[in-house]
């Protein structure tokens, strides 16, 4: 009997010890997996954020005519306790809504999301094409899994200060930021060609500057957004316009 035991003792303490090696196994995988971009978990295939521009264009609808009753049904349940009733929201809405003066676009600027199908925060700022003025910025509440889904939470103001560089003035390729923020914000370059992302939780150099942008950013204007979250769906965001100078040649 005692030896049966034994016997089953030792059997029970090679598979708890097998438990615990492939355990460490995964950490280790799910450790070397993890993406650069930490508010973005790899278990999923991608958001897919197709369905989203209609989401946007009828809060813009809304917002725009004044149309209290669409804009109430597109908040968040969060944001619809914040303004308390539609009542509420109706003298609201002028500050609130998003106000291009020229032909503008949704440009996606920040995400927290575990893949497609999941529950999914999209911070998007509404900008003038021309201009690159930031006309209204919104965090959209998504499934992310291409269905026209989704609620809005207006973010009327932008909340973070970018010290430097200064609005309008010219920067390098690839420019020095400083936000008044205890620790570095992502930052991320919208240009008429595109987006670039710059490094996510970065090192703040001694004299209290962030180098975000290790590919450098192209000649031309650029609207430059500093962005912070919390991890649970609450972006803040500040904005600068500057110009980016072109590559001057060296002599030969």
């Amino acid at each position: 009997m005692r030896a049966r035991i034994r016997r089953g003792r030792l059997a029970w303490v090679i598979a708890a010890a097998l438990a615990v090696v492939a355990a460490a196994v995964v950490t280790v995988v799910a450790v070397l997996d993890e993406p650069a971009r930490p508010h973005i978990c790899g278990c999923k295939p991608p958001p897919d954020t197709g369905g989203i521009e209609g989401v946007l264009r009828g809060w813009q609808d809304a917002a725009a005519h004044r149309d209290v009753q669409d804009a109430w049904r597109l908040l968040t349940p969060e944001a619809q306790r914040r303004y308390g009733t539609p009542q509420r929201l109706r003298p609201e809405l002028p500050r609130i809504a998003p106000a291009p003066r020229a032909p503008a676009r949704w440009t996606l600027i920040d995400e927290i999301t575990q893949g497609r199908g999941t529950p999914s925060e999209f911070l998007y700022l509404l900008v003038e094409k021309r201009t690159l003025r930031p006309a209204g910025a919104v965090v959209v509440h998504s499934l992310a899994d291409g269905a026209v889904d989704g609620r809005i939470d207006p973010m009327p103001a932008a909340t973070v200060r970018i010290l430097e560089p200064e609005a309008r003035t010219k920067v390098g390729a690839r420019p020095l930021m400083r936000a008044a923020t205890s620790s570095p914000p992502a930052y991320v370059a919208v240009q008429a060609g595109g987006v670039a992302h710059g490094s996510v939780g970065g090192t703040r150099r001694p004299d209290g500057r962030d180098d975000p942008f290790g590919e450098p950013l192209r000649p031309g204007a650029a609207l430059i957004v500093a962005v912070q979250t919390d991890g649970n769906g609450h972006f803040a965001y500040g904005t600068v316009r500057v110009t980016v100078r072109r590559p001057t040649r060296s002599a030969r």
